[in-house]
């Protein structure tokens, strides 16, 4: 086992910081520190113009990172407060990006946060379910992030599609009148983009802890490989020193 330099969660926020643009408009849903860390530090690295819609709140700047954005104190100076009528209508009219997790997510990027096992009606377990999944359809783009790697999160196929991702594939997605779909899958073992051609789920590159057959261990269905896996890259120095010092002085991802 290699030595971790920065959490996993920290990996992930930078790996995700590094996909966004300066002047997009992006946002993340209530329970996203990491997404919300990854804006953050794209800001004060090379989007400095990036636009956040979220939960409640529009272009934010918290002192510290919060578990929840729906915390009164996790809104620092924003430039306003909105309500779930204006935060909707950001939804229906699209973003570049936004940020989901859930119980379960398969080979295509579907994601399921309604219920596992039985139906939905009597199900195994619970989840809780979205406000609102039009983000998945509306966005140019969508990033998961998930907590853990295991085969009970990335399962062959999911439960039920709360946020539909690459649907069965191109045929399927296209069928559906979908656009953008999911870009990255980033957990804290990997890094997943998805194929061009099937749309489906494929290993990108492996965090330096790891390895590909420790992540093929942990995934429930075949992913898709190339011949070298990469080495996901660490956070610089200018990195981490930003996203433990500015964006997450309180060290919320170093305890993830």
């Amino acid at each position: 086992m290699t030595e971790r330099p920065c959490t996993p969660a920290e990996l992930q926020a930078v790996v995700l910081s590094r996909e966004l643009q300066d002047g997009e408009l992006g946002a993340a849903g209530a329970s996203a520190a990491i997404p919300m860390a990854a804006m953050m530090l794209a800001r004060l690295t090379h989007a400095p113009d990036l636009q956040i819609a979220g939960e409640m709140f529009v272009n934010p700047r918290p002192k510290q990172l919060w578990n929840s954005m729906l915390d009164d104190r996790a809104l620092g100076a924003c430039e306003a407060a909105e309500t779930f009528l204006e935060l909707f209508g950001h939804s229906h009219r699209g973003l570049d990006f936004f940020f989901h997790n859930g119980m379960q997510v398969d080979a295509y990027g579907n994601i399921n946060l309604h219920h596992i096992g039985g139906t939905i009606d009597k199900p195994k377990m619970r989840g809780p379910g979205a406000a609102n999944i039009s983000y998945a359809a509306t966005s140019r783009r969508f990033y998961i992030c998930t907590g853990n790697h295991s085969s009970r999160t990335l399962v062959p196929r999911v439960d039920f599609i709360t946020s539909p991702g690459y649907l069965d594939g191109p045929d399927s997605f296209r069928a559906a009148g979908l656009t953008g779909g999911p870009r990255l899958c980033v957990t804290p073992l990997a890094v997943m983009d998805f194929h061009p051609d099937t749309l489906r789920m494929r290993l990108k590159s492996v965090h330096p802890w790891s390895s590909p057959e420790e992540v093929a261990a942990n995934t429930g269905f075949d992913l898709l490989t190339e011949n070298d896996t990469a080495t996901t890259a660490l956070p610089s120095d200018r990195e981490l020193s930003l996203l433990r010092e500015t964006v997450d002085p309180k060290g919320l991802l170093r305890e993830a």
